[in-house]
């Protein structure tokens, strides 16, 4: 597949995104290394050694208040749009509409104030390699990272300040025109259509996202550009500078999706494997009905990982996975997308007969079975390890499918980003220009 290739349709805006705020349950207790923590009730089978962390439940919710700025009623943008909480444009139809969905990380504005501190207190001090031991730490990201300080997490939790480098990114944006830059044009307008900061074709956030995409072309010459990338710079944008925003691409792609932007797309394909080896394992009534339609995973998995589940899921869901797979590495990706296949199983067998109804309904998943607590309630229950993903990347790579003869070390690598035992992120890094 050709740099620049077309992979997803423009997104539409179907329905209101549900509220909440992404804050954290309060904790004073120390911090206790994964390999001590111990809690009997909870199981997400985790990898060998590793005592399960689930996300914690929370009931001090406190009704129209604003946190950190966020406030649970609706905007206006320039134009007079009504926007949600995050800037997403609600469609007049759908104004009116509330959501059901649960949020647990919607908390009291002292547990809020509390696990902003404590983020705050670890950017400082502490490495990322440490606190991806730490169990205490695992329970906070999966519970949500406050709002206030998820951009400096995300960055580093991924390490993006190993690849800066002065000056690079202004020096990469001066550079000549190339020919992929025809298809960028192209494909910003349509990354994020329904949110108020992409929504002018001359503004200043679609300027933004053409300058990291074209800059990241020049950056990486061996990938360029591949549509899926505007979706991960954009929700970047919408949280961080611009040249913040780059550096998390470049750390994003190298560390955590190795592999999946190339013209083969080896590690999607690889993954679309995985993916479906695991799904006979914990879900062999669905599994059996989607083969028997024709249904392969490379047809949803390949928009669901490479926009990590930014065309899937409702924001709110969005950026709890999000804290999760930059703590974790890519393995969330397989969690959330067994999650989500068992959310919709019941419908998928007894709604969707056929092969068009299928691949229609797994790519456009109604918002309302996506929740976030619901969604990673089961994500993190699902007893998956790193080994399982291991076993299956290699019998991909024999296999008699399309993934037959391809490299998985791209993946193994991309496991390696959520691997406590790694001693530094810098051993993780590619090369720089």
């Amino acid at each position: 597949m050709e740099s620049g290739t077309t992979l997803f349709k423009s997104t539409t805006i179907r329905a209101v995104r549900p509220a909440g705020r992404r804050t954290h349950a309060g904790s004073t207790e120390p911090s206790t290394p994964v390999d001590d923590y111990d809690d009997d009730e909870i199981h997400d089978g985790d990898d060998e050694g590793e005592k399960p962390v689930l996300p914690p439940k929370d009931t001090s919710i406190t009704a129209n208040r604003t946190v950190a700025g966020e406030s649970t009623n609706n905007n206006h943008n320039s134009n007079g749009a009504s926007v949600d909480e995050y800037g997403f444009l609600i469609q007049p139809e759908h104004a009116r509409l509330k959501s059901n969905a649960t949020d647990s990380s919607n908390k009291s504005i002292k547990a809020y104030r509390e696990q902003e501190n404590k983020w705050i207190h670890t950017l400082g001090k502490s490495d990322p390699a440490s606190i991806k031991k730490d169990a205490k730490f695992k329970k906070m990201a999966r519970s949500g990272i406050p709002a206030s300080v998820r951009a400096r997490v995300w960055q580093f939790l991924a390490g993006s300040d190993t690849y800066k480098k002065k000056g690079l990114y202004q020096s990469l944006c001066q550079r000549q025109r190339s020919k992929i830059f025809d298809v960028i044009d192209r494909d910003i307008p349509r990354c994020y259509p329904d949110h108020s900061q992409f929504t002018d074709e001359t503004g200043q956030g679609q300027r933004d996202l053409g300058d990291i995409l074209k800059a990241y072309s020049h950056y990486n010459t061996q990938l360029e550009y591949c549509q899926g990338m505007g979706r991960l710079a954009g929700c970047m944008l919408m949280h961080m500078p611009v040249e913040d925003a780059f550096w998390l691409l470049v750390a994003t792609i190298d560390r955590y999706m190795n592999g999946y932007f190339t013209p083969s797309l080896s590690q999607i394909r690889i993954d679309a494997y995985i993916i479906g080896e695991l799904l006979k394992d914990h879900q062999p009534k669905l599994a059996q009905h989607l083969e028997n339609n024709d249904i392969q995973p490379i047809m949803y998995i390949a928009q669901w990982f490479m926009t990590a589940f930014t065309l899937t899921l409702p924001w709110s869901s969005v950026l709890r996975v999000w804290d999760v797979f930059y703590f974790e590495g890519v393995k969330v990706f397989y969690r959330i997308s067994l999650a989500i296949l068992e959310l919709v199983k019941d419908h998928l067998l007894n709604e969707c007969p056929t092969n068009s109804e299928i691949l229609t309904f797994l790519l456009h998943i109604p918002h309302e079975y996506l929740a976030p607590d619901a969604l990673l309630d089961v994500a993190f229950r699902i007893k998956l390890s790193k080994t399982d993903i291991r076993r299956y990347a290699k019998k991909a790579s024999t296999s008699t499918t399309d993934a037959m003869g391809l490299p998985v070390e791209h993946g193994l690598k991309n496991l390696m980003a959520g691997n406590p035992t790694s001693t530094s992120l810098k051993s993780l890094g590619g090369k720089r220009k």
